[in-house]
């Protein structure tokens, strides 16, 4: 048996690159249930994030997985380089990175954490995982809570709800008296408000296509929620956008932001759109970069800012790295060690 890894994230292709494979929770349920029916696939669990998608295996046939993955992702043969697939000490060793936060965008972020395990609960539920899938991914997260006991690669304020903090701060001398609209209610969402939630912002929309869920979220801000189809109306009424919705389609298109900025214009002391678009695939049309009115950043804009907070969490990776090492060698013998017919092949 062998464990390999398909996958594709920030580091091996752009944004434009990544929201062409980004799954919603309905499709990567979809997946995961028509691979585990393909015999070569023994198990299977599918990570998939606003900066990757990774999908993990057990199987006995290398090259008819790697073929067939290509084939049901439907990857042009020109996008094929933008994906790794390893194999056996290499897979195990890329999730260990990534479940420790060593391999995302924000080095020794802790969300990843969480969606490995429910990635790892997803498959069990739907019955597609795989004995050894359990001790790999069990081993991961292991050595996720070790990793970030034992180094400082997770120490410090930084994470994206800190970073689009920042990002507003730099643009606004006060957020007092501005008006946020936030757009979805899911873990990103919750990361931003918990944030906006210190700095005294005088209004707060909070939309989302159900309403109920909207509700929630803006009781725990004293905020206002809107129902999804008041969208338009409320962008005229706004000064800062932020969209983290999991749509498949985009949700402000250029007319749509165009009309609102119209509209704001004609008020005498009238302030560019200011839109942070965390989502992917992208919630906000790219093309309204290149509007006077909008302000419009995404999740490669936030770059800048993330570099400078980085420093400290960088000079504890070799440590890091070390533990990760060590704890792959001590798995990789319990692997190994496994009854005949379960021994993945050094």
């Amino acid at each position: 048996m062998n464990f390999i890894l398909l996958g594709i994230n920030h580091k091996s292709a752009s944004l434009m690159i990544r929201e062409k494979y980004s799954f919603s929770p309905g499709k990567l349920s979809e997946i995961l249930l028509e691979l585990s029916q393909k015999p070569v696939f023994k198990g299977v669990i599918i990570l998939s994030t606003c900066n990757r998608l990774e999908i993990y295996a057990i199987t006995d046939s290398v090259e008819k997985v790697r073929e067939y993955l290509f084939f049901l992702l439907r990857i042009d043969r020109g996008e094929q380089n933008y994906f790794y697939f390893l194999q056996d000490r290499e897979a195990i060793f890329q999730l260990l990175l990534v479940a420790s936060g060593l391999d995302s965008q924000i080095i020794g972020e802790t969300q990843i954490l969480e969606q490995v395990r429910m990635a790892w609960r997803k498959a069990k539920e739907l019955e597609t995982t795989h004995r050894m899938l359990d001790m790999i991914f069990a081993k991961a997260i292991e050595v996720s809570i070790k990793v970030r006991s034992q180094t400082e690669v997770s120490h410090g304020k930084v994470s994206l709800g800190s970073i689009v903090l920042e990002l507003l701060k730099t643009k606004f001398s006060s957020l007092e008296d501005k008006r946020i609209l936030i757009i979805g209610v899911g873990k990103i969402s919750e990361l931003v408000v918990k944030y906006l939630s210190k700095e005294k912002v005088k209004v707060l929309f909070i939309t989302n296509r159900t309403y109920e869920k909207a509700k929630e979220l803006a009781n725990f801000i004293q905020g206002e929620a809107v129902r999804f189809e008041q969208l338009k109306k409320r962008l005229k009424e706004t000064d800062i956008v932020i969209s983290a919705t999991s749509s498949p389609h985009l949700i402000l298109k250029k007319e749509e932001v165009l009309e609102a900025i119209s509209h704001k214009q004609l008020a005498i002391s009238f302030q560019p759109l200011l839109i942070i678009d965390l989502a992917i695939p992208r919630d906000v049309d790219p093309e309204l970069k290149k509007i006077n009115g909008v302000s419009l950043f995404d999740l490669e804009d936030l770059n800048f800012l993330i570099e400078k907070n980085l420093e400290k969490r960088r000079k504890a990776l070799p440590q890091a790295k070390e533990i990760i090492e060590e704890e792959l060698e001590k798995l990789w013998k319990e692997l190994t060690e496994l009854e005949p017919g379960e021994v993945l092949l050094p």
